[in-house]
């Protein structure tokens, strides 16, 4: 069996992270979300450093495992989907890093989903920007050419034995 490295993407407060412990619970390899140091985003050169901050660590995830199956919460072109949100300009060597370094083809990808949405302090967006992060989100998934499937809004054990029967 190919090495296969799964991405779990979509916009805030749609299950990734509940998805990702679960996958854990039943004894995947999981790398969780990149935890960034506190920033005020409010400032654009803070994006940036946040986003090279993270999309280092992603590239160190990506590269730390030889396992048959991993799974990762969000990918490099999550970084880049939120560059085109702000409406600021990356590296273009993540570009090329992003062809480099190859996932999974398939994203599964969690929609926004009101009913489970939470405004917390860590995820400081409310639910309508997070329906607009998922717009960009998509857009760069397609655009770097993975297919998206989309993971029904069930509860979190239906969730997972969707991704795990459509690996």
């Amino acid at each position: 069996m190919k090495m296969q490295k799964i991405i779990i993407s979509g916009p805030p407060g749609s299950g990734k992270t509940t998805i990702i412990n679960k996958l854990k619970d039943l004894g995947h390899k999981c790398f969780s979300e990149v935890t960034p140091p506190k920033l005020d985003l409010s400032k654009s050169q803070n994006k940036l450093k946040l986003s090279k901050y993270i999309f280092k660590h992603r590239i160190l995830q990506y590269q730390t495992t030889n396992l048959k199956i991993a799974f990762y919460d969000r990918s490099l072109i999550d970084v880049v989907a939120y560059m085109k949100y702000w409406k600021m300009k990356y590296p273009t060597q993540w570009d090329e890093d992003i062809n480099d370094l190859k996932y999974f083809n398939k994203v599964f990808y969690t929609p926004s989903w009101e009913e489970i949405y939470i405004q917390s302090e860590i995820r400081h967006e409310k639910f309508t920007e997070a329906t607009k992060i998922d717009v960009f989100l998509r857009e760069s998934y397609l655009n770097f050419n993975y297919k998206i499937i989309e993971v029904p809004m069930r509860d979190i054990n239906e969730r997972v034995k969707f991704i795990i029967n459509n690996i």
